[in-house]
């Protein structure tokens, strides 16, 4: 009886979770638009026009593409994890829950990129997303480990899954160290993304 209950239990806590998951992407919506130019902050004398506001603050609008890239990609992500499962219990909430912080982190880390130096900000852009990879790595290892998977889920989709999981985190730490060097090869590494998945994928 307890354990039906605990059954229970477990897919209701899922569906909150998912809920609770879609609030907080709203959120970061809310803010990136926060981000865009406020008119008080336009150096135009007489009327401000909208289009001279944007261009004056180009690199604001920067930085809400960058982080609307960052939200639509994390959401799609998260809800593909939470799909493929079956329920969950208060250790795989907290993994969830901070991964959701460390995205949060990064969109902190991406608003003030311009007003800070730009090793530092790579770096911190690197970091953020090494942790939010390693706690979507952790949620899904800790998931598969206590039955929290839903059984209908086929062999590919669980390899394409442990994929998306791990190679990040994989992938972010490589570029940490090259945020402090060259601009131009931190970008580039994100690249090696695509040889990691292809290894994971013939070693699975």
């Amino acid at each position: 009886m307890s354990s039906n209950a605990e059954f229970s239990s477990g897919k209701i806590s899922l569906k909150r979770l998912m809920s609770m998951t879609d609030v907080v992407y709203a959120l970061g919506m809310v803010l990136i638009i926060h981000w865009l130019p406020a008119p008080s902050e336009s150096k135009a004398t007489g009327g401000v026009w909208l289009l001279d506001l944007f261009l004056e603050h180009s690199e604001n609008l920067v930085g809400v593409l960058i982080g609307l890239v960052f939200i639509v990609l994390y959401w799609i992500r998260s809800n593909h994890l939470l799909n493929h499962l079956d329920r969950t219990n208060g250790i795989h909430i907290t993994f969830s829950i901070v991964q959701i912080f460390f995205i949060l982190m990064l969109l902190y880390v991406v608003r003030v990129s311009v007003e800070i130096e730009p090793a530092s900000a790579r770096a911190g852009e690197s970091l953020t997303l090494l942790l939010t990879g390693l706690c979507a790595s952790a949620g899904w290892r800790y998931a598969c480990k206590h039955g929290l998977v839903n059984p209908s889920i086929t062999p590919e989709q669980m390899k394409k899954t442990y994929i998306e999981a791990h190679a990040e985190p994989v992938v972010a730490l490589i570029t940490l160290p090259l945020a402090f060097f060259d601009a131009l090869a931190w970008n580039l590494a994100w690249l090696v993304y695509i040889p990691i998945a292809g290894f994971m994928r013939s070693r699975l």
